[in-house]
Formats: structure tokens, C-alpha cells, sequence
């Protein structure tokens, strides 16, 4: 297809050739100052090598070709006469020729992008050990830690005072308060890193010798004790020689005279899997004993008693051990007698009770004796529970030579649908608490045989965990959150709220033990809809669903609500449908199907902060339309809604909502939304090969405006201008056969100063860049061989157009003329299998640079590479290659700092910024590090401590939330002169009652807010 051509005259190209001579001549000088620059400061002896090594190492490439999976492997330095296209020599033209439409010419492959070498430190496609780019050291871009993370499917310790709260994360361990739910302390263990995946956390549990101390039980059998109040141990950690281990209990056991901790563990060694008791002693570990062995995996580990008694599962069998003596002098004396109970169901969850035994006779005292009682009570994966009351004499009767042979019946309850997740004892023994995917908490009372329910949780239960007092329940939920109820009113007293984004992986459920009806989730990895509010920096709002097992549509997995993160906390704010969701109802249809729900495509905010624009889209799984005929994309539903941003509390108020957008004859995906830096516009770009714009409309009803409940005008959005970029195309007989099959791709930007609107759209048979005038609607050029591939995404940083597809294209829409290319994907054969590859793009106008961030797999390895590269628009060269050990989902630039957000498919977000200081995004810290409990005497040692949570390297506050506290001047008045602060009462309550408790900014920024009203000096006296 030939390109469509601008709208020329003999003016215009005679100021195009101008100011192409003009910037030749200004590339040519700044290349000359370079290298003046550089003879100046390698002092070389001529003046000719120098030149020579210079234009060798600008024309290579900064990475291996081979390793295409690197960002830096493919990348062409800027260089006049190593172009993929040719500059354009001035010459004097015939202005008819130039209404002529140009010819497309493909840009050709520089032979560097195919023969280069890789240097140290870069990844090749048989060595796979490369984490970071050769110039990373030297940049001034760096990178944060890990921020966040998921939270492990294992039980939260509750400490003892019930003050704090003790979760398991990927690689670290993190104290919460459970009075202001906030961060008190992340205690990294250095034995785990994120390269590691197949070692993670698998147990912690509470030392019963120590309230300040917690054992933590890794997967390849690292252990370690570690004092939860100031991160001690966490350095050290013992190995156990094993394969795998899979769960750990700790009980404190008597040895002669002296009580010590002895951790019990189920591990895989030699092929069999071990029951074993740790010998440690003096802080070194002395050896384990084998307590017993089989051929299954042993689950599910419990203990009680002082390990008087032990209970495991193995798939469907209980596994079931008392001690043999009390008399014990050290662990090798240490002696069980195990029970085998096979159960009905294959087990997921069991919890064991003890408690003393009351004789009602004589005969029973003499039979028992002063064994305590033993209650097990077991989850199942088809939904019972069991409950075996006093199982430790039934047991004996069962394997004795006078007992009958038969099956011990158990108690069973029946609620659940699916398997059962948790189930726990409450304190009394009178209640048994359990949980699963319907998000409820169950309650057993066993005594009136009646349920008690908590419905309507934010997600699936995961665990369940009762404190020593009773007085608490804390839930794991599937959503990434943990709360803490009150047993006495069953309200939450603690609600901890982490990133909710999907896990890719997915996690395991145990859900998917049995086979059912639904149909298995698609592993794709997709991107996140991400975006930074412009008003509130520190707010970051995220497209996540109603959990990790959620339901997949026809368009992807099932997205339907957005969650606000405040990343000063990493606590979520609050979460909000904006499609329609099932969460708590009965989401299956009559033949076990999940009812899908609609997917979030797409989001983007107005440049003041006061609308949000989404996409969101679903169709019918194949299954429903198979009885009806047709496609599901025939009952697809396209929806783009307009949402008023409410100044006060930040929440969404639906205004507007456009069915089907794109409609030709059916309902088309919407592409990409983009929003006009300078005005209230929006403009989506669709499948059928058209972009629209979109602006408001003030709301009247019979010529009279119409108004909301708080006064407020109301407004509608509706279509300003429809471009249509594909009117003039031919489909070629074979595009048109293969439409269906290939599903096209498109995105759209303005410029900063939204004057112009380019787009980027690729159909079956085209794919074409367009810059289109905003006001006119008219396409002024369009730009043909920039899209290799889909197209991921396209912006404008000044005079520069910026295209991502699967290479990089950077294009000077003033001189005409390509300024590098990247290639992103190894293989361009579109006839050969390719691995899938997944990119992402953001523009920080701050620093003038852009972001690029690649995720692909290998065919070979389930493993997804990652790689991040900072790039500026003048060079070739990335200014930073990082790598990450999990893929990127989304990235995207803050408008009150510097720098990117990265959010990787673990529930991380990490910071990625000019210069030293990786704090100006806000990201969270543990209070422990800000040093709040530090105090000072003196004026300087105040100044030097305080809190500036957003600071830029101008030491200007980067977000709103950010609170400067006001110092005495250096020639202050003496204390006599000065007068005391008077703080209306209203001053107080504005910053108390702004929002309810869970949604308050964190403690320490209330406490330099107050701080800052009673440390100003009052102009009148205090009466």
C-alpha cells in the first residue's frame, strides 16, 4: 500500500529543507564538540586513533545479537551514515513531483544489529547468568528495591501481646502494628533472593521459648530463628540435608533438665519423604532423627502438647503420632508410635486440639489414664469437614489384637462447594472455624450443630489462624489482604491490603485438586492498566479482580474493579467496581461453569485529575454459543466509560458511558485510550480503523442545565471527531480471509502540547503511522515501514515519535528521517514459531526519556526474562539495562516526580530513578527507618532529621501529601518573645476528619501535620 501523503506546497517543503540543513548542522557541531571533549580527556597522543575507536564503538551494538531476549542486544547507536534510512539530500524539486505520493521503502537491517559481540556481563542464549547491563554501575539511573510483594498461602503469626502482626512474604518476613496497620519492620532473609525462585518460605511459627521469636522453615531446608523485634538471625540460617522440605511445627520439649525449641519438619530425601525432629543446640545445628518415613508427601504438619502429639496428612490418609515417654535426654531418645487413618476425601487442611481429660468413672481413669484428649478435625477437597473426637484411645483399639477391625467414622459437615482452604479450633473447642472460595467464614457450633456465617469478605479465605487469648481471628485472604477480627463483635480491628494484581504464575489452589467442570484458566501473560493520579502522586490506581482465582473470559482474565495504593504505605486506599462483578454471589452456572466477568483494558486520567477514561470489553465463553452459532465475537460488549473524580475523597462517580464505542455491525475492541495534556479530551483509537474524540458536554434538560445532589454541574461526554484512517485502503482477497483469524492492533497519543494526535494502527493486510491535527481533524502525514509486528504503543516527546511494536522505532517528525531502531524480537520470520513477548512504554517529560520494558519466555523454559532500559530520545544507547527476575506488567511515569514505577507480575513495584535519591516516588519505608523515636536537642540535629518523604534533588516536595515542618529562623527571637501557637479547634478536626480510619494518611504524616499548626509562632498573643 502506498502511504498517505501530506498536505505539501513549494513553501512548505522550502522550510522543511531549511530546517533539515539546520539540524544537520547543529548534529554536526555537538558530534564535534564530543569528540574535542573526549581527545581532551583521554590526553591521546594524535589526534586521528581517537576518532577512529570512537565511530567503531558508535556504529557497534551494546549487547549480543544472539541474546535477543536483551533489550541491549540489538541496539543501534545514532549515526548519520549507519541510518536505517538514508538522510535527504536538499535539491531542488519540481512542486508537482511533490504532490506525488512517495514510494514505501523498507529501512534495512544494519549489518551490526546481526554480527555483533556481546560484552562481559551480557546474557547469551546458552549462558543465562546476565542480571545487569555493563553500564548500570556507571549510570545515573537506579534502581529500588522491591516494594510490596505477595503474601505466602501459610499461617500469620499473632504475637503474644496481640499487638503485632508477623506475615510471610516472597523473600522476607514484615512486622505490621496492628493498632495502625502499618509497616514496623521488613526483616529480608539473606539466604533468599528473587533469582532464587524455587526456594521460598513454606512456615514460620512462633517460638514458645521466646515471645520475641519466630522460626522460619525455607523450601529447600534453610531454617532460621530470628527476633521479629529488630531483625537479629535473619543472617544465619541453618541447612538441612534434604531435597525438599514441605512443612515445619515448633514445640518446646523438655531434655533432662533444661527446655529448649525443637523444630519438627517433613522432608524428601533419597525419594522418601521423613518425618524429622531437629537437634539444635547453642545456636548450631547437631542433626536430625527420622521419626518415620513414607513413599507420599507428608503435609500439613501439626503439633500440641509440648509435641506430645503429632498429626500430618498424606493425600488421603492421616498420619498420627504420640510420644512414647516423657523421659527424654536428648533427641535421639526422642521415640513416636504412629497411626495411619485413611479418610474419605483426599485432605487439604487439618487442625489438632488438646485438652485435659475429665473421668466420669472409674473405668474410664484406669483405660486412659491422664492422657489428655486429642481432637482432629480435617478439610477436605470436595467440601467436608471431619471430625475426629478423642482419637488417640480409638486408634489403640483400632490396632489392637482385641479391638474390631473396623473404620473409625468421623463427625461430617457439609457446606462448603468446593475444598475446603482452613479450618481451625477456637480456643474453647466449642467452635470450628473453616473457609474456602465462597468468601465466607464458617462457624461451627457443635453443641447446637448450628453454622454461623461472616459473608461478603473481599475474597476467597486462604488461611485462618486464632490467637493464644481467643480474643482474635486472623484471615489470610486470597486478594493479597490479612485482617484481624474481634471473636466478641466480628468486626476487623486490622486490615492490611497489598498490591492485588494478578500472579503469573498463577498460584496453586487447592481448588484445582479435583477436576471440574470449568474449564482451565489460559496462562497468558498480560498487562496491568496502570495509572498515577495527577492530582495525588502518592496514588497509584491498579486494575486487579476479586482475587487470584478468578474467572477468565473470551477477551482475558476477568478484571472488573480498580484499587487505589497509597505508595507512601503500600497499603491499598480503597477498591471499586467499575464493570460488573460477582464476587460474593453464586458465581456458577447449573453445570459448574464460572461466570465470567468483564476485563479492564484500558484507563487514562485528564491532565487536571478531574475525569478518568476506561475501556472495558468481555465476550461469551464458546461453550455458551455453541447451541446459537456464530463467534463470540459477534456478542462481544465494548463499554467506555467517563468518570468524575470527586475532589474530596478521590472516589468515582460514573458521568458518562458509550456502548460500543467502534461498532461495525458488532461491537470492535477498543485499541488504546489517551487523554490531551492540555484540555478535557480523550481519544481512543479501535479495531475498525478509526479515531475518535471525545469531549464533554454540560447536561440540560429542556434548556435548563442540569445539576447533582451537592449542586455540582453535570456533564455528558459524547463524539467531537471521528478519523477515519483505512477509508482509502483495497483489502487484498487473502487479508480479508485471514481477518478473523488475526485480531489487528492500534495505539494513539497526543503531544505535550496537544496539537497533534498520532496513531498507530495495524490491520491484516497494513500498518501505518498517522499524525493527525487535533483541531481540524485532517491527517497532515502519514508514515509507512515504522511497525514491525503489533503495535504496543506510540508516544511524542517533543519533535521525536517514539513507535513500539517488535523493534523500537525513534522517528524526527521535523527532519523526516528515522533516528534508531531496536529490535526487540529475535525472530522475524513470521513463518517460524516465535516465543511470546510482552512490552511496555512510558515517557517521563521530567528527565526527557522514555522507558521500555521487555518480558519474554523462552519455548524451552517456563521462565520469563525481563529487562527494563531507560533510553533518551538523541541517543541510541540506553542509559540503564536492568533486569528483573519477574515479568513486567506495567510501567508507568509519575506527573509530580521523576522516574518510573515498575510493577512486576509478583505484586512488586519498584522505583526507578534519575540520580541517588530512590525516594522521590514515594515509595513506602517501614517506620523502624524513618527513626521517629529518635529525639534531638538542638535546632540543627531537628533539621537534619526531618521527615521529607518526597524530596526531588531541588529538595522541592514531589507530592501534596508531603508536609513541610516549619523551623525557628537563625535569628529568632529568645524564647520570652516568642508566643504560643493558638490552633483553632477546626484546624484539627479538618485534618482528623477528612477521611474514615482505614483510608487516614500514614502516622507520620499526621504527626508533622499537627506538628506544623502548634510550631508556627501565632501573630497575636495567647489571652
Amino acid at each position: 500500500m502506498a502511504p498517505a501523503t501530506a498536505i505539501d506546497d513549494t513553501s512548505a517543503n522550502k522550510r522543511k529543507r531549511e530546517v533539515h540543513e539546520e539540524n544537520k548542522r547543529k548534529r554536526a557541531k555537538r558530534e564535534q564538540q564530543e569528540r574535542q571533549e573526549r581527545r581532551a580527556s583521554n590526553n591521546a597522543s594524535t589526534d586521528e586513533q581517537l576518532p577512529q575507536e570512537t565511530t567503531s564503538q558508535t556504529n557497534g551494538t551494546i549487547a549480543s545479537a544472539e541474546n535477543t531476549n536483551d533489550i541491549a542486544s540489538a541496539a543501534v547507536k545514532h549515526k548519520k551514515e549507519k541510518r536505517w534510512h538514508k538522510p535527504k539530500e536538499p535539491k531542488e524539486s519540481n512542486p508537482e513531483e511533490l504532490k506525488k505520493p512517495k514510494e514505501p521503502k523498507e529501512p534495512k537491517k544494519p549489518k551490526e544489529l546481526e554480527q555483533s559481540k556481546a560484552p562481559k556481563g551480557s546474557r547469551t542464549s546458552k549462558g543465562k547468568k546476565r542480571r545487569s547491563s555493563p553500564n548500570e554501575a556507571s549510570s545515573p539511573w537506579k534502581v529500588s528495591k522491591p516494594m510490596g510483594g505477595r503474601m505466602l498461602n501459610i499461617d500469620p503469626v499473632l504475637t503474644d501481646d496481640e499487638k503485632h502482626l508477623i506475615i510471610a512474604y516472597n523473600t522476607s518476613i514484615q512486622v505490621f502494628s496492628t493498632d495502625e496497620s502499618l509497616l514496623i519492620r521488613k526483616i529480608p532473609l539473606f539466604q533468599l533472593s528473587p533469582e532464587k525462585k524455587e526456594e521460598q518460605i513454606v512456615s514460620i511459627c512462633s517460638s514458645p521459648s521466646s515471645p520475641n521469636h519466630v522460626w522460619v522453615a525455607s523450601s529447600v531446608g534453610h531454617l532460621w530463628l530470628i527476633d521479629w523485634t529488630n531483625g537479629n538471625g535473619s543472617k544465619t540460617a541453618f541447612k538441612l540435608k534434604c531435597r525438599l522440605l514441605m512443612s515445619m511445627t515448633v514445640e518446646r520439649m523438655q531434655f533432662s533438665k533444661e527446655f529448649r525449641d525443637v523444630p519438627f519438619a517433613s522432608i524428601m530425601k533419597g525419594g522418601q519423604w521423613h518425618l524429622v525432629a531437629c537437634d539444635l543446640r547453642d545456636s548450631t545445628l547437631h542433626g536430625y532423627k527420622t521419626l518415620t518415613s513414607l513413599a507420599l508427601p507428608i503435609l500439613n504438619l501439626k503439633s500440641a502438647r509440648d509435641g506430645f502429639a503429632l498429626v500430618a496428612s498424606s493425600e488421603d490418609n492421616l498420619l498420627f503420632g504420640t510420644l512414647k515417654s516423657q523421659a527424654i535426654n536428648s533427641i535421639s531418645n526422642l521415640s513416636y508410635e504412629f497411626f495411619t487413618l485413611d479418610c474419605s476425601d483426599e485432605i487439604m487442611c487439618l487442625d489438632v486440639r488438646a485438652s485435659g481429660r475429665v473421668h466420669l468413672n472409674q473405668k474410664s481413669q484406669v483405660e486412659t489414664g491422664d492422657e489428655p484428649v486429642l481432637d482432629v478435625v480435617v478439610g477436605c477437597a470436595r467440601g467436608p469437614v471431619l471430625l475426629y473426637n478423642d482419637l488417640l484411645p480409638q486408634m489403640r483399639r483400632l490396632h489392637s489384637s482385641k479391638g474390631h477391625r473396623s473404620s473409625l467414622q468421623p463427625r461430617k459437615y457439609h457446606w462448603h462447594r468446593k475444598a475446603v482452604h482452613a479450618v481451625k479450633w477456637s480456643r474453647d473447642g466449642h467452635y470450628i472455624l473453616s473457609g474456602g472460595s465462597e468468601s465466607t467464614l464458617v462457624m461451627w457450633q457443635l453443641d447446637t450443630q448450628k453454622m454461623d456465617f461472616l459473608p461478603h469478605l473481599s475474597a476467597a479465605v486462604e488461611n485462618i489462624v486464632v490467637s493464644k487469648r481467643g480474643s482474635a481471628y486472623i484471615l489470610h485472604l486470597d486478594d493479597n489482604s490479612a485482617m484481624v477480627l474481634s471473636t466478641a463483635e466480628m468486626k476487623p480491628t486490622t486490615y492490611i491490603s497489598g498490591i492485588q494484581t494478578l500472579v503469573f504464575p498463577q498460584p496453586f489452589s487447592k481448588d484445582d485438586v479435583v477436576r471440574r467442570t470449568s474449564e482451565a484458566a489460559p496462562t497468558r501473560l498480560l498487562k496491568t492498566p496502570a495509572v498515577v493520579s495527577p492530582v495525588d502522586p502518592s496514588r497509584i490506581h491498579l486494575c486487579v479482580g476479586n482475587g487470584q482465582q478468578i474467572s477468565h473470559s473470551g477477551s482475558g482474565p476477568s478484571t472488573p474493579m480498580i484499587q487505589t495504593l497509597d505508595l507512601t504505605t503500600l497499603q491499598g486506599i480503597s477498591k471499586q467496581a467499575l464493570t460488573r462483578t460477582n464476587p460474593t454471589d453464586i458465581n456458577t452456572t447449573a453445570k459448574g461453569y464460572t461466570i465470567t466477568e468483564p476485563r479492564i483494558t484500558g484507563m487514562a486520567y485528564s491532565a487536571d485529575g478531574k475525569w478518568l477514561a476506561t475501556t472495558d470489553e468481555w465476550q461469551p465463553p464458546m461453550r455458551d454459543i455453541d447451541v446459537l452459532g456464530g463467534s463470540p465475537a459477534e456478542r462481544r460488549e465494548v463499554y467506555l466509560k467517563f468518570w468524575a473524580v470527586s475532589p474530596d475523597n478521590q472516589n468515582l462517580e460514573l458521568a458518562s458511558r458509550i456502548n460500543a464505542p467502534h461498532y461495525t455491525g458488532q461491537s470492535e475492541p477498543v485499541y488504546n485510550v489517551a487523554a490531551d495534556p492540555q484540555s478535557h479530551r480523550f481519544a481512543t483509537i479501535g479495531e475498525d480503523g478509526v479515531v475518535r474524540l471525545w469531549v464533554p458536554t454540560v447536561r440540560q434538560r429542556d434548556g435548563v442545565l442540569v445539576k447533582g445532589k451537592f449542586g455540582r454541574q453535570l456533564h455528558s461526554w459524547a463524539c467531537s471527531k471521528a478519523i477515519f484512517l483505512l477509508e482509502n485502503e483495497e483489502p487484498v482477497q487473502e487479508a480479508v480471509a485471514v481477518r478473523d483469524a488475526q485480531r489487528g492492533s492500534g495505539a494513539v497519543s497526543f503531544s505535550e502540547d496537544g496539537s497533534i494526535l498520532v496513531c498507530a494502527v495495524k490491520t491484516a493486510y497494513s500498518s501505518v503511522v498517522h499524525v493527525i491535527d487535533t483541531e481540524s481533524g485532517k491527517i497532515r502525514s502519514s508514515v509507512d515501514g515504522l511497525i514491525h509486528g503489533d503495535v504496543r504503543d506510540i508516544k511524542v516527546m517533543s519533535s521525536s515519535l517514539v513507535v513500539l511494536s517488535d523493534r523500537l522505532v525513534v522517528y524526527d517528525l521535523v527532519s523526516d528521517e528515522l533516528l534508531y531502531g531496536v529490535q526487540l524480537k529475535p525472530n522475524e520470520n513470521p513463518s517460524s514459531p516465535s516465543e511470546p513477548i510482552l512490552t511496555h512504554l512510558a515517557v517521563d517529560y521530567q528527565t526527557s526519556s522514555f522507558a521500555v520494558a521487555v518480558s519474554q519466555s523462552d519455548i524451552d523454559s517456563p521462565d520469563v526474562q525481563s529487562e527494563l532500559a531507560v533510553f533518551s530520545p538523541d541517543h541510541s544507547e540506553p542509559q540503564i539495562v536492568h533486569s528483573f527476575p519477574h515479568p513486567i506488567t506495567a510501567v508507568v511515569s509519575s506527573p509530580g516526580a521523576s522516574g518510573y514505577i515498575v510493577l512486576d507480575a509478583s505484586a512488586q513495584l519498584w522505583a526507578v530513578s534519575e540520580g541517588m535519591d530512590t525516594k522521590s516516588l514515594a515509595f513506602a519505608q517501614p517506620l523502624v527507618d524513618l527513626n521517629l523515636d529518635q529525639t534531638t536537642t538542638t535546632g540543627e540535629s531537628r533539621e537534619a532529621q526531618s521527615l521529607v518523604l518526597l524530596a526531588g534533588e531541588d529538595d522541592e516536595p514531589a507530592s501534596g501529601d508531603e508536609m513541610d515542618v516549619d523551623l525557628p529562623d537563625a535569628d529568632a527571637e529568645d524564647d520570652d518573645s516568642a508566643y504560643a501557637a493558638v490552633v483553632p479547634p477546626q484546624r484539627l478536626a479538618e485534618l482528623f476528619d477528612t477521611a474514615p480510619a482505614f483510608a487516614m494518611p500514614p502516622i507520620e504524616d499526621m504527626f508533622y501535620q499537627v506538628t506544623k499548626l502548634f510550631s508556627a509562632n501565632s501573630a497575636v498573643k495567647a489571652a
